[in-house]
């Protein structure tokens, strides 16, 4: 039953992946692939090197995003095969797998174009090595787990928290067996496993030298500013909901369970989650912390879970999942059926669109169209302050990605146009221009002539998706676009 339920969430991805148009975000990457790299300023390079391979120059959002429904279809496997070496048992290796498939911040990495997505894979994989690597007379799964390891770390930088974790788990596999036992022996493999991974990480950081260590700097440093008080009351609040408040009660509890063990499956889990954990929560007192920084915790928690399985009542199991499904069906005929959940919510709630929100995502495509005619038509190019939208219009319209502000998510999308610039520009934002004195102080200053061109509104059954503020800028200087991307805040 377990793995019909995985099957079926994951024919409910493609489903999704087919029927949903990119976000910001996911174009962005999309972008990225086109501009095949080492690294890239916000993240490593694994989740542009992945729509490359699947979208082959085609604009589909469901081929963009199939990769990362096979990467949930594979973590699932490979956390089940942990739980099964572990346990000896194929039922807790199938309640892991049907949890992570129900649990609902798996539900969003393995169905958009994200980093998170080939992360998680890679995670789980680099668990089911990790415990084969520390059996005894089986070290030469360390060079295959050593790959593993690297390719999570190509996917995200959290991955180095999975890097921790291992090495502490193989260090102690010198003197504690997998399941207890003592004697696992230095490996004649470490060595091997050690320059392969030195091998598969060095483009990237060389890149990441090459610029500075900008990346690394960006994601400890640069992503969010500092906020007074931080965020760790809504991060727990927010942790509760996509993991559903059975799942996050279990997690806790699981956690409990496994530090009264000592076996090195237990070890594996619980230093491949604890150490990140913390430090999202110690962050979260001073910075705004986005739920999915936790991923790999809770995956590694979860195959926690799985071994835990056998002390759980079947009610405690049901709290569990039913949660978990119910949260992940809404998810899945919302993103499947927009249109319908939204007349739903309309006529049963009286809830309504707003102009914001991820329903923003059905005006891309019309507006993409509508700019790229409107730009052939005035000889203009298309000029926006967000990398996110920006790579949408080009997604949808081909129109080409002129990036400009200050924004440091997004800034490497501000050197992508290279061609000689056009004297006449349309400049699209999501709010008027009087509510953006720094912008428009710039676009009179770049600009000979600064026009109001209007507004235009998408909708979705009648109601407002999103309303674009156009303005025109004709004469065009020279150095205006080096002014309009803020170089003095980069």
């Amino acid at each position: 039953m377990a793995w019909i339920v995985v099957a079926a969430s994951t024919a409910a991805r493609v489903v999704v992946a087919a029927r949903l148009p990119l976000s910001g975000d996911e174009a962005y990457y999309w972008e990225w692939s086109r501009r095949l790299a080492f690294g890239y300023l916000d993240h490593p390079p694994m989740v542009a090197w992945l729509i490359a391979a699947f979208d082959m120059g085609q604009r589909s959002a469901f081929l963009v995003r199939l990769p990362f429904v096979l990467c949930g279809l594979g973590a699932a496997l490979a956390l089940a095969a942990f739980v099964t070496r572990a346990t000896g048992d194929r039922l807790a290796g199938a309640f892991a797998a049907l949890v992570l498939s129900l649990a609902p911040f798996a539900t969003i990495a393995f169905t958009i174009a994200a980093p998170d997505g080939p992360e998680l894979f890679f995670w789980s994989l680099s668990l089911y090595l990790g415990l084969r690597a520390l059996e005894p007379a089986a070290s030469r799964f360390r060079i295959p787990l050593a790959v593993a390891v690297a390719a999570t770390l190509l996917s995200s930088l959290l991955g180095a928290f999975l890097i921790l974790g291992v090495v502490i788990a193989l260090t102690a596999g010198a003197r504690l067996g997998a399941h207890g036992e003592s004697g696992v022996s230095p490996s004649r493999h470490a060595l091997a496993a050690l320059a392969l991974f030195a091998v598969a990480i060095a483009p990237y950081v060389m890149w990441d030298a090459a610029h500075g260590w900008a990346a690394t700097r960006f994601a400890l440093l640069g992503r969010h500013p500092f906020v007074p008080g931080g965020n760790i009351a809504a991060l727990l609040a927010v942790l509760a909901a996509v993991l559903t408040p059975g799942l996050f009660v279990a997690l806790g509890w699981t956690i409990a369970a496994l530090a009264s063990s000592y076996t090195l499956a237990n070890r594996l889990v619980l230093w491949t989650s604890l150490p990140l954990l913390a430090t999202c929560l110690l962050l979260a007192t001073r910075e705004r912390v986005e739920f999915n920084w936790l991923d790999g915790a809770a995956l590694s928690l979860i195959g926690g879970l799985g071994l835990c399985a056998a002390r759980m009542s079947r009610t405690s199991r049901t709290l569990v999942v039913a949660p978990a499904a119910a949260a992940t069906l809404l998810l899945f005929a919302v993103a499947a059926f927009p249109m319908q959940a939204l007349q739903f919510a309309g006529n049963a709630f009286g809830l309504h669109l707003r102009n914001q929100g991820a329903f923003e995502i059905w005006a891309y495509e019309p507006a993409a169209r509508d700019l790229a005619s409107e730009a052939r038509t005035s000889g203009a190019i298309v000029m926006t302050d967000g990398y996110g939208l920006s790579s949408v219009l080009d997604f949808y319209g081909g129109v080409t990605p002129v990036v400009i502000g200050y924004d440091a998510q997004g800034r490497e999308a501000r050197g992508w146009f290279t061609g000689s610039a056009r004297t006449r520009a349309i400049f699209l934002d999501k709010e008027p221009l009087p509510s953006r004195p720094d912008l428009q102080q710039r676009l009179g200053r770049a600009c000979v002539r600064v026009t109001d061109l209007g507004s235009r509104t998408y909708r979705v059954r009648g109601q407002v998706a999103r309303t674009f503020y156009l303005t025109g800028c004709d004469g065009l200087t020279s150095g205006g676009l080096t002014l309009l991307r803020f170089p003095d805040k980069s």
